[in-house]
């Protein structure tokens, strides 16, 4: 341990007093001087005044440090203070509540339709035309199928029916495909179902220097085949017969017009499609 050091000021001081008092003669009694007291006297006296000094310094050496601060007395009475409790039991589950962030379920795919290629068999057929396919001009479909109804005046087979049926009503079953009579353009393709002739598409074709259309009504929703502005031959498949629109049954509604006006298509198919 080092020896304690005193600020010099109170050293100083201490040091004076000591050397006056040793420097000045007792006093004398009965008029007489006193003797000086011998050298072992002032060695006491010296080792009383250096403890006096070590205990001022002891004193003046203890750091603020040792001394507790107001926070050390806090965090002491605060530790001797702490409480631990001890739970019994299991721990009780955190209740949430009935809300739950969910995002927008993705929407549902399209329908698949199995389109039928065109060499599957019919469900339906009929002698009622013999198609040529090495023709130019052909049947909507490869053989002959049953025809429900014919072109002109009729009773209206439903509420939303016409009485005078501007077209042919095929019917060799439903998924049949459909395939375009003769070379030409798309002017028309009516890919979902609104109503009238449902899903249809419409072909213009020049034939013997007059413009032709063929209209495919009725047809599967998802099966047409054609986009407008297309350019068509013969043979290729439009879409498949189907039941959209306003329809009692699967069948192939088949219109001919010729500049503009409709016709009976069984007549003009029967004269332009080679034996």
């Amino acid at each position: 341990m080092s020896s304690p050091v005193l600020p010099p000021t109170v050293e100083r001081t201490l040091r004076n007093h000591l050397d006056n008092k040793a420097s000045q003669p007792a006093p004398a009694r009965n008029g007489r001087p006193v003797r000086q007291a011998p050298n072992r006297a002032r060695r006491v006296q010296a080792s009383l005044a250096m403890t006096f000094i070590g205990l001022l310094a002891v004193t003046f050496a203890i750091p603020a440090a040792a001394a507790p601060g107001p926070d050390e007395g806090l965090a002491t009475s605060a530790a001797w203070s702490t409480q631990t409790l001890v739970a019994g039991g299991t721990i009780a589950a955190v209740q949430r509540d009935g809300y739950a962030v969910t995002e927008a379920p993705p929407p549902p795919p399209p329908p698949v339709v199995v389109v039928p290629a065109a060499s599957n068999a019919f469900a339906r057929t009929a002698d009622t035309f013999t198609n040529n396919p090495a023709s130019p001009i052909q049947w909507p479909f490869t053989t002959g199928v049953p025809i429900s109804d014919g072109f002109g005046p009729r009773a209206a087979p439903c509420g939303g029916c016409s009485s005078y049926h501007k077209g042919l009503d095929m019917n060799p079953g439903q998924g049949t495909p459909i395939q375009v009579i003769a070379d030409g353009v798309v002017t028309v393709a009516q890919a979902s179902d609104n109503g009238g002739l449902g899903v249809y598409a419409e072909i213009e074709h020049v034939i013997d220097g007059q413009r032709i259309t063929s209209v495919y009504g009725h047809m599967l929703e998802g099966s047409l085949q054609l986009s407008e502005g297309q350019v068509v031959t013969v043979g290729e498949q439009v879409g498949n017969v189907g039941n959209t629109g306003t329809s009692t049954g699967a069948h192939l509604h088949f219109e001919i017009h010729v500049d503009g006006t409709p016709i009976d298509p069984y007549a003009w198919m029967s004269a332009h499609v080679l034996p």
